[in-house]
């Protein structure tokens, strides 16, 4: 009986059938013997295909048919057969360009509406029926999500569905943006289809998505523009268009915060949008959120995003303000968070930099800090990677830094520092990343001339020494032994020290001839600085300054010299 009533010429015979039809079809004790039926969904099928264009309400009606349908998975390729993706996507079609045509037609009735009241009125109705029509067509578009078959959704994407589903994001339903943003979602997990997205400007419409006041579309939005921030891209369309303040502003709110913060995240991976971040209220509301954190191992997201911000040198510089060093250097004591000490890290980087400004008046950043620093790190020297981020802040930590209340030599003496640091470097003890860090903390320990006699015995340089030779294959630290060389050679009675009791130049003069430009330029600076050194002592060039200019000489004209013995001796 439902079924005669679907082939009336009469539409709401139709209409009335498809009802009762939709009314079983709703009730999943039904679907079985429905679907089973194949003249009822052949001709379902038939009348959907062929009359969409005649009436909007039936073709809505047959759609929220196939929709019931189509939240079963196992009856994907059953509706797959009766194309019931490939109809849903013709009736989107025409359903946008008859939008656009109506819209069109309300622009030029309302550019004639000031001229009689006739025009008006007929705008007036005009309108309205558009609305309507918007009504009806949001109901439609609900049901676009039937397509959820892999092998239906890429006959969609053929047949361009990203361009319809971007032009339906300009809709004020939020119940079809919901569906909208849903299955570009799903789409967006695709490169090709991100690429589509960038073509058809999907990025700068959910940016300004996120100023709606709809919770639910603001949510999906967000987990959408989580998926695009993946590709560089996408990236970099999001911050032309502004992205970060309005992210800034959601952080506030916890409903989106995970999802804001793994975005944001993903913004700070760029080294030129770091600075962005300075000139909104990220660093202030980061640092509340790192330091009230209320378990004890911050949230992935949020330590990842404070980590990148602080590798800028100007958010590092606001992280620091209104005591906020020294809450992260307290939650870190407190805590042992793996990823927090790198922020603190981080920051101990700025303030090093910092120093090579002469204008620059940031002094005693670390004055309060250092002697709980160094307590913890001897007691958490077992945990590798926690050690490492530790001697790096060390090494950072520049004399300027502590004064005037301490000074390194005073944290030597007390906390016996020597036998800390020799343990570290005790061959085959400590990994590599940890030695090369000690070493550059032994490198800022030389800049304060009262540590050379506390540390520096014939013991500790035999030591430096073997460790030059053992770790030649490791090019930084090699590059940073010679640093530590350079600077104790600095110090006349050390100089002897090295250049006698080591016989030091001849591993410098071993390590010049190298392929790696900073560590030759580093070679170079040793022997410059040890020519220097006799021509202030003796007025002229003595045993060690001689080695090195011969030295000079045959790495100068290494290519003659080679070639030299082949030429024939001229007889006499």
């Amino acid at each position: 009986m439902y079924m005669e009533r679907l082939y009336d010429d009469d539409v709401e015979s139709k209409q009335d059938g498809a009802i009762r039809i939709l009314h079983l079809a709703m009730h999943a004790m039904h679907t079985e013997q429905l679907v089973e039926n194949e003249a009822l969904m052949a001709l379902l099928s038939r009348v959907l295909r062929d009359d969409y264009k005649k009436n909007s309400t039936l073709t809505m009606t047959l759609l929220r048919i196939f929709w019931c349908f189509s939240t079963f998975v196992q009856l994907h390729p059953l509706l797959g057969n009766y194309s019931i993706g490939a109809t849903t996507l013709k009736i989107v079609e025409f359903e946008i360009k008859r939008h656009e045509l109506c819209v069109l037609e309300e622009q030029t009735c309302a550019q004639w509406s000031t001229t009689s009241l006739e025009a008006l009125e007929k705008y007036q109705n005009e309108r309205k029926r558009n609305r309507k029509r918007i009504r009806k067509q949001n109901q439609i578009f609900l049901l676009i999500h039937l397509a959820q078959d892999i092998r239906t959704e890429r006959k969609m994407v053929k047949k361009n569905i990203i361009m319809y589903l971007s032009k339906m994001l300009d809709r004020t339903s939020a119940n079809l943006q919901l569906v909208v943003l849903a299955f570009l979602k799903k789409l967006s997990i695709f490169q090709e289809n991100m690429d589509a997205m960038i073509r058809l400007h999907v990025p700068e419409k959910l940016v300004t998505h996120l100023n709606c006041s709809h919770e639910k579309t603001i949510q999906m939005s967000l987990k959408l523009l989580h998926n695009l921030s993946f590709d560089p891209q996408q990236r970099d369309l999001l911050v032309k268009n502004s992205i970060i303040p309005r992210l800034v502003i959601l952080l506030k709110k916890p409903p989106f915060r995970a999802s804001t913060l793994r975005i944001l995240y993903h913004l700070s991976m760029d080294d030129r949008c770091k600075s962005m971040f300075t000139y909104t209220d990220a660093i202030p509301i980061v640092m509340q959120l790192v330091i009230n954190f209320p378990q004890n191992i911050i949230a992935k997201e949020l330590a990842a995003l404070t980590v990148n911000l602080s590798l800028n040198a100007r958010n590092a510089e606001w992280m620091c303000q209104r005591g906020g060093l020294e809450a992260l250097v307290k939650r870190v004591i407190r805590t042992s968070d793996p990823l927090l000490v790198k922020v603190v890290r981080n920051i101990s980087q700025w303030t090093y930099r910092s120093q090579e400004d002469t204008t620059c008046t940031q002094k005693g950043t670390w004055a309060s800090l250092i002697v709980p620093l160094i307590e913890f790190a001897i007691s958490q020297q077992e945990k590798h990677d926690f050690l490492v981020e530790m001697i790096a802040i060390f090494a950072n930590v520049t004399p300027d830094d502590i004064a005037p209340t301490c000074s390194w030599d005073q944290l030597i003496l007390h906390h016996s520092l020597v036998p800390f640091i020799t343990k570290l470097l005790v061959p085959g003890f400590s990994q590599d990343d940890v030695v090369l860090e000690v070493v550059q903390w032994i490198s800022t320990l030389c800049l304060e001339p009262k540590t050379i006699p506390l540390m520096v015995t014939s013991k500790f340089l035999r030591m430096l020494q073997a460790l030059f030779h053992g770790k030649a294959h490791d090019q930084e630290i090699t590059h940073q032994l010679l640093l530590v060389f350079y600077r104790l050679l600095r110090y006349l009675n050390t100089f002897d020290h090295i250049m006698d009791g080591l016989d030091f130049i001849s591993d410098v003069i071993a390590r010049a001839n190298t392929s790696n430009i900073e560590l030759w330029r580093m070679c170079e600076l040793v022997m410059d600085l040890v020519i220097d050194t006799e021509m202030q002592r003796y007025g002229r060039i003595e045993k060690y300054g001689e080695r090195i200019r011969q030295l000079r000489f045959e790495l100068y004209n290494a290519e003659y010299l080679d070639a030299f013995p082949a030429h024939p001796t001229a007889s006499m």
